[in-house]
């Protein structure tokens, strides 16, 4: 079949290659002049990473990973631990592959050699879609400069401000979260001395996560959550400064304070949004996949993984589909996945107010039950032992 995926981030790449593996013709239009990926590290945890491995990427992926060796959860005042988690063994020997950090330039550089190589996909830059018309037989692209181009599947990959959610009945509007996110780096150079940890440091209204990311390990990567009372500003995401990162975190712990002190510039300031889960994902031959039509915080770590969980199912679902069936293969692969992505969303939404408890009773009552819980991420169990390799179809 022709297929048009609009978007080429991380699930609309992961989309293409694993739709490569079958014989359908594959173009991704991306609006951008090249590949490239807003943002500074992902994590991807096991029921993402084994398909990545399976779609071919073992060795670039690797290459790209930092795979930490606890993932550790802290006080906010004095750093003290609250619950240390082993990624051991025992995790590899469960879940099969490790939890790994990545730069997010990274694993869309090497999604995107992939797809490269792939004879029966290709790559449109600097190509602005504004709209699509869908039906039952094809579904027509609309382009920035009035052409527009019929396919028998046409995808939307283009982020939480997809063009191409409002074509199939997704007029809400973003939902700020109330809180923006710091992202900054801090030069390994500076930070060698630190364990390879995955770090959230959990305080009152605002929590700060760490790790490192980049080939050699070369930045660790923070991302700090505060409170943000609006965002007025035109763009999600604008320039921060490191005096008003310092600003909101005054009184945390000397370790986070001296952290901060080695940043290096710039500082990004994003605003956090999310939609509620979405009844219908798709008409006709048009449907939707990773943050078009599920975006969620990213309280959880999930928003990458579950596009890349979207791609594989949704890739089987048209595995043998020919375009007699196309409506009927989407509205399979969206009936696949549309409850798994509304408890991940909405796990990720409950974790903000777990994460952002102010001190007290309740406060302790969370860091004794972390604390006693047993050993292991059985919390996350459900996470990362999904499959999207032989999930119901």
């Amino acid at each position: 079949m022709k297929i048009a995926i609009v978007g080429g981030g991380i699930g609309g790449l992961t989309t293409a290659l694993a739709l490569s593996q079958h014989s359908h013709d594959v173009t991704v239009f991306e609006r951008s002049a090249g590949i490239r990926e807003i943002g500074a590290g992902v994590q991807i945890s096991p029921n993402a990473g084994r398909l990545l491995l399976s779609l071919g990427l073992g060795a670039a992926y690797s290459e790209i990973s930092v795979n930490p060796h606890r993932v550790v959860l802290r006080r906010w005042e004095d750093d003290s631990i609250i619950r240390a988690t082993e990624l051991d063994e025992g995790f590899l020997s469960q879940h099969q592959v490790p939890l790994a950090n990545v730069a997010r330039n990274e694993l869309v550089e090497i999604l995107g050699n992939a797809v490269a190589t792939c004879l029966n996909v290709a790559l449109k830059f600097s190509t602005h879609v504004v709209s699509v018309e869908p039906s039952d037989a094809s579904s027509e692209v609309i382009f920035a400069d009035g052409s527009s181009q019929s396919f028998d599947i046409v995808i939307g990959a283009d982020g939480i401000h997809s063009v191409v959610r409002p074509c199939v009945g997704g007029i809400d509007r973003p939902r700020f979260s109330g809180s923006a996110a710091y992202r900054a780096l801090v030069p390994r150079s500076a930070v060698d001395d630190l364990p390879i940890d995955v770090t959230n440091r959990m305080g009152p209204d605002r929590h700060v996560v760490s790790y490192f990311i980049g080939r050699g390990r070369s930045h660790l990567n923070l991302v700090c959550i505060s409170p943000e009372e609006s965002w007025e500003i035109e763009s999600w995401t604008e320039q921060g400064t490191l005096e008003d990162l310092h600003s909101r975190f005054e009184g945390w712990s000397p370790e986070f304070l001296s952290l901060l002190e080695r940043v290096e510039e710039p500082v990004f300031r994003w605003a956090l949004f999310d939609r509620e889960p979405l009844e219908q994902w798709g008409i006709g031959t048009t449907t939707l996949l990773g943050d078009a039509c599920h975006p969620m915080l990213p309280f959880m770590a999930q928003g990458s993984c579950q596009a890349i969980e979207d791609a594989v199912v949704l890739a089987r679902c048209l595995s043998d589909a020919n375009t007699s069936d196309a409506a009927d293969a989407l509205r399979r692969y969206e009936d696949a996945r549309r409850g798994r992505t509304a408890q991940v969303q909405n796990s990720s939404l409950m974790n903000r107010d777990l994460f952002h408890m102010v001190d007290g009773q309740e406060q302790k009552d969370r860091d004794l039950i972390f604390s006693i819980s047993p050993p292991g991420m059985s919390i996350l169990d459900w996470v990362y032992e999904y499959d999207a390799l032989t999930t119901p179809v």
